[in-house]
C-alpha cells in the first residue's frame, strides 16, 4: 500500500517560497557587500568568520554551546514576565 506523506503545514507552498526568497536575498546581499568592498560576517561550523571582498576568511570567535538552565516537559505552562 502506497501512502502519501502528509505535509505538516497547510501552507507548505508559501513556506517554501519564503525560504527561496530568503536565500536569494542573502546571496544578493553578499554580492553587493563584496562589490562595495565590505566585510561579511557569518557563522559556520561553530565559528564566527569574517570574510573580506577578496574572499580571505578570518576566524573571529569560537561559539560555545550552553546547556539550558531549565528542563521543559510536555504540558508545562510557561508564564512570561
Amino acid at each position: 500500500m502506497n501512502l502519501k506523506k502528509e505535509q505538516f503545514s497547510p501552507d507548505h507552498k508559501q513556506t517554501k517560497s519564503l525560504v527561496a526568497a530568503g536565500k536569494e536575498a542573502a546571496s544578493k546581499a553578499v554580492r553587493h557587500s563584496k562589490a562595495l568592498d565590505l566585510t561579511i560576517t557569518y557563522i559556520e561550523n561553530g565559528f564566527v568568520y569574517e570574510e573580506n571582498a577578496q574572499g580571505i576568511k578570518t576566524a573571529i570567535k569560537i561559539l560555545e554551546k550552553k546547556e539550558p538552565t531549565i528542563s521543559l516537559t510536555k504540558g508545562m505552562v510557561l508564564h512570561a514576565k
